[in-house]
């Protein structure tokens, strides 16, 4: 059995990768004259300049997948925290508080939940003022089974 999440790249983490690139590969332009006018080998290469270009381009939206096989995310993914996960990719909620009464749930037990799916990179607690405000990282999850 896998698990397939993807979420939405935010702008901290484009600019993150973009430092990155820059560190490898000093520039766009060195990437690219590399890449494709001394046709490298590399195939490390090729896969930066792609995400690179990518990054570049005004208004796109970028889309990280990230693909688990292990037990321990089946456990993490009770059906709890996907219904969760479900409420959370839908609406915005101004703290924990409110995502516990809205779904009718013990605080103790969303929060606990919440800080399971963040462990694994589904949810973001964002602190606001003495609330947390959690919000989904998730953008789709798929589970398929694979013989």
């Amino acid at each position: 059995m896998r698990v397939e999440v993807a979420r939405d790249v935010g702008a901290a983490d484009v600019a993150r990768e973009v430092a990155v690139l820059e560190d490898r590969h000093a520039s766009f332009e060195a990437l690219r004259q590399r890449a494709f006018v001394e046709r490298c080998n590399d195939p490390a290469a090729a896969d930066d300049y792609v995400v690179w270009k990518a990054l570049r381009e005004a208004g796109s939206t970028l889309e990280e997948r990230t693909v688990f096989d292990t037990p321990d995310v089946f456990r993490a993914l009770t059906p709890r925290r996907v219904e969760l996960l479900e409420y959370l990719h839908g609406n915005e909620v101004p703290s924990i508080k409110e995502l516990a009464a809205k779904l009718r749930r013990d605080y103790k037990n969303t929060y606990d939940d919440l800080l399971a799916l963040e462990a694994w990179g589904l949810v973001a607690l964002q602190r606001e003022g003495k609330n947390q405000r959690p919000i989904a990282r998730v953008t789709s999850l798929r589970v398929t089974w694979e013989k």
